[in-house]
């Protein structure tokens, strides 16, 4: 078991970092294009898990939102002419303010019904969707035309991992903040962060509301490296991915979603590549990781790092941190 210090820790993510600024240069461009998908995998898990591993809940219904994201991009350059770069700008208002709006009434309720109503939501999205063929295309989806220079994959990378790496310094700061404090006590006690007065409705629709604007840049940076947005982008096994990515991980730790999404987008490539039955492998694969890494990889090596907010305190003690969280405004849901 790795236990590692702020400063160990501050040296292993600049020597991630400086290795992916120079990766274009040590790979063939093939397992450049795998990064990409890597990148933008990782950024939907840790979006993802704002919602899973910090607030608690289990939503079914993220696909919606990055399918959003892929739509964003793709109807704006169609009906609008707007660049891509500006659809990846636009994307996150788009989805964040549907997930303010879906949020609004799922988070008054918890437990399989949050997760059940979020999947019902997702799926009226994608019918929308999928049946409005004078304005999405419908099943045929909707093309999106890069600029030139994003036609090289080395410079869609550099593009990718830049604002993959401004997403998670955010969602860093997030979670490390009274803000998050206040999410991981309603997470481990609600009865008692609500007892101190934390408006926990209020909470959990502002961290929902993020997490979807957040999934929304990961699926505009989807459509704009594929140059397609499809309805299968919002359909239900897509909200299924970002739940395994962060299972294989660690829920509760950082840095765990990021590694559960490259180990499902790389172990992907090669199973459809080179086997036939792909769904036997991830199933197989699936089982041995909740068997034998309960917690994940990254929360099985790091045993007493299970806390998804950086320095957390153990137990309950995140209760007392969190009495210093901001209130809520006056008229928020409840």
């Amino acid at each position: 078991m790795l236990h590692l210090n702020a400063r160990s820790k501050a040296g292993l993510y600049t020597l991630l970092l400086a290795v992916l600024a120079i990766f274009p240069l040590i790979v063939e461009e093939s397992n450049l294009f795998l990064t990409v998908d890597v990148l933008i995998a990782a950024l939907f898990a840790m979006s993802y898990n704002i919602v899973l591993g910090q607030t608690g809940l289990l939503s079914f219904g993220h696909a919606a939102f990055y399918g959003l994201g892929a739509y964003t991009v793709a109807l704006l350059q169609m009906h609008l002419g707007w660049p891509i770069e500006v659809g990846i700008v636009v994307a996150p208002l788009v989805t964040g303010a549907f997930a303010l709006a879906i949020g609004f009434f799922t988070v008054r309720v918890s437990g399989m019904y949050f997760a059940m109503l979020t999947l019902a939501f997702s799926q009226l999205i994608f019918a929308m969707v999928a049946g409005w063929y004078s304005f999405t295309g419908g099943d045929n989806g909707a093309p999106v035309m890069p600029p030139d220079y994003l036609f090289d994959t080395t410079n869609f990378y550099y593009l990718a991992l830049g604002v993959v790496t401004a997403c998670i310094c955010f969602i860093r700061l997030l979670v490390g903040s009274p803000f998050g404090a206040a999410l991981a006590a309603i997470r481990e006690n609600p009865e008692r962060a609500r007892f101190i007065g934390v408006d926990i409705r209020f909470y959990q629709l502002a961290a929902f509301t993020i997490s979807g604007a957040l999934t929304g840049i990961a699926g505009a940076l989807q459509a704009a490296f594929h140059q397609m947005a499809f309805p299968s982008l919002l359909f239900w096994p897509q909200s299924a991915e970002p739940v395994l990515m962060t299972l294989a991980g660690g829920i509760q730790t950082f840095f765990g979603p990021a590694i559960g999404a490259a180990l499902f987008t790389i172990l992907n490539f090669f199973v459809a590549s080179y086997t036939d039955y792909p769904l036997f492998v991830f199933g197989v694969v699936v089982l041995v990781l909740v068997l034998f890494l309960p917690d994940g990889i990254v929360g099985t090596l790091f045993s007493k790092e299970r806390r998804y907010r950086p320095g957390a305190p153990k137990d309950g003690a995140e209760l007392a941190v969190s009495a210093n969280a901001p209130k809520s405004p006056k008229g928020a849901p409840s």
